[in-house]
């Protein structure tokens, strides 16, 4: 079950990351957790609060030299993995 957060929870996360880069850590940590144990879904969505708490998606498309949509799209609950040639 996926559960919707409030925008309160965002703005909560965001600013404890932004505070407390030992949450940041944290995080991470746990997203990597949730991929190892099989819970890919949740795992993106923690990613994605992350970037969206440190450098948003707009950079780090620059960064990777991926879309920014790509980038949303790859951290949502729901993603369908495609090879690109």
């Amino acid at each position: 079950m996926i559960m919707i957060l409030t925008r309160d929870f965002k703005e909560t996360v965001n600013a404890r990351v932004q505070q407390d880069s030992a949450f940041a850590i944290a995080l991470l940590d746990e997203a990597v957790s949730l991929f190892l144990n099989g819970e890919p879904e949740t795992a993106r969505l923690i990613l994605r609060d992350l970037v969206n708490a440190t450098v948003g998606f707009e950079e780090l498309a620059i960064e990777t030299a991926k879309p920014s949509k790509s980038l949303h799209r790859m951290l949502s609950a729901r993603v369908i993995l495609r090879w690109i040639t």
